[in-house]
């Protein structure tokens, strides 16, 4: 068990010497418009995309068509597809756009259609509804809409190897109170041979156009296509989790397939991906399978819209918490191992830093080490005791409208955040040497600096706290849990809680248990001992010190 205390620096002898500094470490468009996008990715075979956005309707005008459009079209673009965008047509523009597409698509390859703005069923058939149109009752959608038959045809016709439909439109029905249907969205269609068709929110019902400057399905689209190596099928799997997560599951996207095949928008890289790319609000990231060659994974994330904080998903699941005997370095509060059992949960996907605590507490100040800043916007915070992180939970949770529950980890969350599903003394393998490719931790670079003895046979390259995410994620897509700096649980710290835990969510607060909280995680000036997923540390509620901080949970 590793004890902090104020000025107590675990691992090392400080001999004071001379400092010098070490560098970098220490309003929408009303008239048609058409958009053409040059390629940027040259595919092995042809790709032809057509994207429509219309959002100019006198009855009912819509926010979002004309970004969603731009925005998938920007994408595809990227992908390798030839785009054309077309914007706020009318039922004739429609219909001839349709006609020019279908006889590109004649050449062969990919065919990819795409429609945001309000579409109807009527009869049983889908109606894209276009700019201009007067609909006053049911029967008139069949005279005054575009059959969405009409774009499964002209596919069909071409007989090319793959066709993609993708509709956001299944909006509100703005001539509702003209029908006598009182049928929402868009009616289930079989998908033909080599087609798979994409719909914003399931058969019947209907779909938000979201807050912000794109609605929630495109948005969480565009972001899942550009993930190399994610099979069709899976862009949709992980963009319904994302749209159903959004809107508390008012909102679940659907798809119709009929593939033969694998089709990736982006194509698998030929090797893992170190670090991952950031994502937006419920947005997915692919991670890199740490130890292998084996295509990157992916994950869901969140982003707090108060201080910008991104949450990762983690997965329920069971483990083995705790060392074995023969694990070198292990304490004797690390046993006995014992399998426990935890739900699924949102983490921080790093630790808070300082830009991120200072919208609560704005005169913070992290302070320095030996002429390094730690203070940082983009730094870890420090010098924060047990009360500052929860009362920061607190704060956050009001801030959000009581609609999200924060709060730091229990003790079992976090081992089991910190293994990402390994078994080894550290995330990545059993070699400690390998720590400065993952993490920031006591090494060579202060030991040169300060004549520090012990630590880690490596070198981060930081003297002391490294921007968070420097550093590249485990298996679970969260940066800096070993290393960095110590992080905070919930939990109370007793020697031989492991014998009195539950198998399920196990989390030890009874008061009378003891003074100390436990400190989970490695950090910049930590050994070997100290950056393994079963150490265990603890300190008082108040303790402060240079090298421990905190990241949160937000509960389900």
């Amino acid at each position: 068990m590793t004890r902090y205390r104020r000025g107590f620096f675990p691992g090392f002898l400080v001999g004071w010497m001379l400092l010098a500094l070490w560098g970098s470490a220490c309003g929408q468009d009303r008239g048609i418009v058409t958009r053409k996008f040059q390629e940027t990715v040259v595919p092995s075979e042809q790709r032809v995309a057509l994207v429509i956005g219309n959002s100019a309707y006198e009855t009912a005008p819509l926010r979002n068509p004309i970004n969603d459009a731009r925005a998938m079209g920007k994408v595809l673009s990227e992908l390798g597809f030839h785009v054309t965008v077309k914007e706020n047509l009318g039922q004739k523009e429609m219909k001839v756009a349709i006609q020019a597409f279908g006889e590109q698509i004649q050449k062969g390859g990919v065919g990819l259609f795409y429609f945001a703005g309000h579409g109807i069923q009527a009869g049983g058939r889908n109606f894209l509804i276009p700019v201009g149109a007067r609909i006053e009752h049911e029967k008139q959608v069949e005279y005054e809409g575009v059959d969405a038959g009409s774009v499964l045809a002209e596919m069909e016709y071409a007989r090319n190897r793959l066709n993609i439909v993708i509709l956001d439109a299944c909006r509100d029905n703005p001539f509702a109170r003209s029908f006598r249907s009182s049928a929402l969205g868009l009616a289930s269609v079989n998908a033909p041979s080599g087609t798979l068709i994409a719909y914003a929110t399931s058969p019947g019902s209907v779909a938000n156009d979201g807050p912000g400057e794109n609605g929630i399905y495109t948005g969480e689209l565009v972001k899942a296509m550009q993930t190399p190596g994610l099979k069709i099928e899976d862009v949709f799997k992980q963009v319904r989790s994302a749209v159903k997560e959004l809107t508390q599951g008012k909102q679940v996207p659907w798809e119709s397939s009929s593939l033969e095949g694998d089709f990736f928008f982006k194509a698998p890289e030929k090797g893992p991906e170190p670090a991952e790319r950031e994502g937006g609000s419920g947005g997915v990231i692919p991670v890199a399978k740490l130890g292998g060659d084996a295509p990157a994974r992916s994950v869901r994330t969140w982003k707090e819209p108060v201080t910008g904080m991104v949450f990762v998903w983690v997965p329920g699941g069971c483990f083995l918490m705790g060392s074995p005997y023969s694990e070198e370095r292990r304490d004797a509060d690390e046993g006995p191992v014992h399998e426990v059992c935890v739900d699924g949960f949102w983490m921080g996907k790093t630790e808070v830093t300082n830009g991120q605590f200072r919208k609560f507490q704005p005169q913070h100040d992290s302070g320095e080490y030996q002429g390094c800043a730690l203070d940082g916007e983009s730094q870890p915070v420090v010098h924060v005791g047990w009360d500052d992180a929860a009362g920061f939970a607190q704060w956050l949770k009001a801030q959000t409208g009581g609609n999200y529950n924060f709060r730091l980890p229990t003790e079992a969350e976090w081992e089991y955040a910190c293994r990402a599903g390994t078994e080894t003394a550290y995330y990545w393998s059993d070699d400690q040497a390998q720590a400065c490719e993952y993490e920031n931790v006591g090494d060579e670079t202060p030991r040169r600096q300060w004549n520090w003895t012990g630590g880690n046979s490596c070198d981060d390259g930081y003297l002391a706290t490294a921007p968070v995410a420097t550093f590249q994620a485990n298996g679970f897509g969260l940066h800096d849990l070993a290393g960095n700096v110590g992080e905070w649980c919930m939990d109370v710290y007793t020697v031989d809680v492991y014998n009195k835990h539950e198998r399920s969510n196990p989390v030890h607060v009874l008061e009378n248990a003891g003074a100390d909280r436990v400190i989970r995680g490695g950090h910049w000036r930590a050994g070997p001992g100290e950056v393994r997923c079963a150490n265990r540390g603890a300190g008082l509620p108040a303790t402060m010190n240079d090298h421990l901080g905190f990241r949160l949970v937000r509960e389900q």
